[in-house]
């Protein structure tokens, strides 16, 4: 074949094959078939053939790989945050994590778990927009609850993480809930002693009367290594443009 689908051609070795040794091997290139075709609608159909190899031949090595077109198929409808694709994926992330279970030896592990943190960080960055978009409307009750799951530390968002704490505490403070508040500016002290937000975080917890924390050191550690980082990085450059 030339790589057209092999509903395409009339072969369904389902129906036709059902004793045959080499019907799992045709099964999975069925999904192979629509996955290389590509497309949204190559892509959905190619994630329900390998569903169904999975089902009928759930024992086989070739299931973990399986499971991971699957999750690549997935991958690439991600376009873009606030695609329809991309909220698809949301719903559907914590069931790729779980069915990765499944697969504990598998030596693609690794790499789904590495598209697995970039699907989540695509979607937190997603969800970081839209509370971004209620926050600068003054719709703090919408902001707030997307920004509080994109503090919490299991959140695959990292970046601008200081940032979203912030802004939970003027969400909060404004909300006059100061002791919530208080906790956010707290964490800002302890988790972010370099940063710019950390000396009003002090006086707003002054204001509150609450006592102010003492920095976390490894939160101290790691501000100092991004810092010594971020002062080496234009020597770096220069000296890779022939300077001194």
């Amino acid at each position: 074949m030339d790589g057209t689908p092999w509903a395409v051609w009339g072969c369904n070795p389902d129906q036709h094959l059902p004793d045959s040794e080499y019907l799992a091997k045709a099964k999975l290139g069925i999904g192979d078939s629509y996955y290389r075709e590509g497309g949204i609608a190559g892509l959905k159909q190619s994630i329900v053939e390998y569903k169904d190899f999975i089902t009928f031949f759930p024992f086989l090595d070739e299931a973990a790989y399986a499971q991971m077109q699957i999750a690549m198929g997935h991958y690439r409808q991600m376009e873009k945050a606030g695609s329809g694709s991309f909220r698809g994926g949301a719903k559907r992330r914590p069931n790729s994590r779980r069915s990765w279970k499944k697969y504990p030896n598998s030596p693609l592990v690794p790499q789904a778990e590495q598209h697995l943190r970039e699907t989540q960080e695509v979607i937190a960055e997603g969800n970081f927009r839209v509370a971004n978009f209620y926050y600068i409307r003054n719709g703090y009750k919408a902001a707030g609850a997307r920004l509080i799951e994109l503090t919490k530390p299991v959140s695959a968002l990292q970046r601008g993480r200081q940032s979203q704490t912030g802004m939970l505490g003027q969400i909060y403070e404004r909300s006059e809930h100061n002791e919530m508040a208080a906790q956010y500016y707290a964490r800002i002290v302890k988790e972010y002693p370099f940063s710019s937000m950390a000396g009003d975080a002090k006086a707003k917890l002054t204001k509150f009367g609450t006592p102010v924390p003492q920095p976390d050191p490894t939160a101290v550690a790691r501000m100092q290594k991004e810092q010594d980082a971020a002062h080496n990085r234009p020597n770096i450059l220069l000296r890779s443009m022939g300077g001194t």
